[in-house]
């Protein structure tokens, strides 16, 4: 199993030399045995380990006895161990959430602390493939498209998940050759929650179909990831073609429209109200549907979408917006623009110019060192470009190990003075900030001699 486990953290590439690592660690089978593997891969690596245990109050003295063991098994490795307790019930209340959602949200909270607090540049989650079908599964259940069947990713910015090759099966047996011991959450044999059903009663049942069921359906969730890249990828480019962000109104040209597959039709303006609304949550294909309705109808008809938001046709668009818009002409409701190459923007609100382009990268370039032009590697953009003010979960990748720092902590410690810092502009491939205009520029898109294409951004002050 081992071995399996370090061809697939190379494989994708998960580990790099003297990486600095949160794991995270609740005594169970899978974070002990991922423990174990990291432990065993540290001299490879020149690796640091730092483990963090959650303790979410919910088990009383057998949540004492995983913290116990969690600190006892760190101390026997020389691997530093800090014990977060969290307020999962204090939380649902506040939120309004299941227990399940509330005790995933306040964890991986804690490990991006960790990671910050340490500086380190790698979160290890110990999924297994288990999860994995269990996830596709839930997602069948609940209904769910492509992208639900691609199950949980290898590895999602800083997130790793090295044990995704192997199963639950495999990894006990790993501990038992290894002679040691993990603690069992009694919850999990409680069928309370959705994915206990699944866990204790769905998958056993498969089973008894096809022994294989779980690598069967892991094998099925891979060729959903590849379909999934594919249209992703398609997608992006009809957004970057048809769709236009003016003051948080989304413009999406009819004509262009009419001409894409409708799977990408619908995908498209999914991504629309996911930008608009800020969230994916309760968005669903039936408002998609009936925002696509609107190509063939007279202009000012109008659909409600979720979170007070709807679609209206125009004379040569479907334009998405909130029903916030218009409500306040505070400038950070205002600004948020899809930025696009070989495009000007004349942006009299903020006072700036935005030249942007595209072009091929040659070696021994050289690169402008300015305030005012700034170049990216392309290749490594995710998502659509945007111009805008800060959100709450922006950040920047500060050096070339991939340490980050939130923008929130980048102001304060650059003494920006509280009321400048929701006005200040950001050039954003989601919450990663690529530059904040004027000043500082992230390490990730940084221009290597591996790069082939840059993107180009000049500003300049009307």
């Amino acid at each position: 199993m081992y071995n399996r486990v370090v061809e697939y953290v190379k494989q994708y590439n998960m580990l790099e030399q003297r990486d600095r690592v949160v794991i995270g660690v609740s005594g169970g089978a899978d974070s002990v045995c991922l423990l174990l593997v990291l432990q065993e891969l540290k001299n490879l690596y020149d690796l640091e380990l730092f483990v963090v245990h959650i303790n979410h109050g919910l088990r009383g003295e057998e949540a004492m006895r995983d913290e116990n063991y969690v600190k006892m098994l760190c101390e026997s490795l020389g691997v530093s161990c800090h014990v977060v307790l969290v307020d999962v019930n204090g939380y649902v209340k506040r939120h309004k959430c299941s227990t399940e959602e509330a005790g995933r949200i306040l964890r991986y909270e804690a490990f991006q602390k960790e990671c910050r607090e340490k500086q380190c540049n790698k979160i290890a989650i110990a999924h297994n493939k288990n999860d994995v079908a269990e996830t596709v599964l839930l997602n069948l259940a609940r209904g769910t498209g492509v992208r639900g069947l691609v199950g949980i990713e290898p590895v999602r910015d800083f997130l790793i998940r090295p044990l995704l090759c192997v199963t639950r099966d495999e990894i006990e047996e790993y501990l038992c050759n290894k002679k040691v011991s993990y603690c069992t959450d009694s919850t999990n044999l409680e069928n309370v929650y959705t994915r206990n059903k699944i866990r204790n009663i769905v998958l056993p049942e498969l089973k008894k179909v096809n022994e294989q069921v779980i690598s069967h359906i892991v094998r099925c969730a891979n060729h959903a990831s590849e379909i999934e890249d594919y249209l992703k990828k398609q997608t992006n480019e009809l957004y970057e073609r048809i769709v236009t962000v003016e003051n948080g109104q989304y413009f999406v040209n009819v004509r262009e429209l009419e001409s894409a597959e409708l799977v990408l039709k619908k995908r498209m303006l999914l991504e629309v109200m996911y930008a608009c609304a800020g969230k994916r949550r309760d968005i669903e294909e039936k408002h998609v549907i009936a925002a696509l309705g609107l190509a063939e109808k007279p202009v000012g008809k109008r659909v409600n979408l979720p979170y007070g938001m709807s679609a209206v046709k125009e004379y040569e668009s479907i334009v998405v917006k909130s029903k916030k818009i218009g409500e306040n002409n505070n400038p950070k409701n205002s600004l948020e623009i899809a930025i696009k190459a070989h495009k000007q923007y004349d942006l009299q609100e903020i006072g700036l110019k935005l030249n942007v382009s595209l072009i091929d990268y040659e070696k021994n370039m050289i690169i402008p060192k300015n305030r005012c032009t700034k170049w990216f590697d392309y290749d490594k953009i995710k998502n659509t470009i945007f111009l805008r003010y800060r959100r709450q979960g922006d950040y920047l990748a500060i050096n070339d190990r991939g340490n980050a720092k939130t923008i929130k902590s980048l102001f304060i410690d650059e003494k920006i003075p509280r009321e400048q810092r929701d006005l200040i502009p950001l050039l954003c491939d989601g919450n990663h900030v690529m530059w904040v205009l004027g000043g500082r520029i992230s390490e990730e898109y940084k221009i290597t001699e591996q790069s082939k294409k840059i993107l180009v951004v000049t500003i300049m002050e009307v």
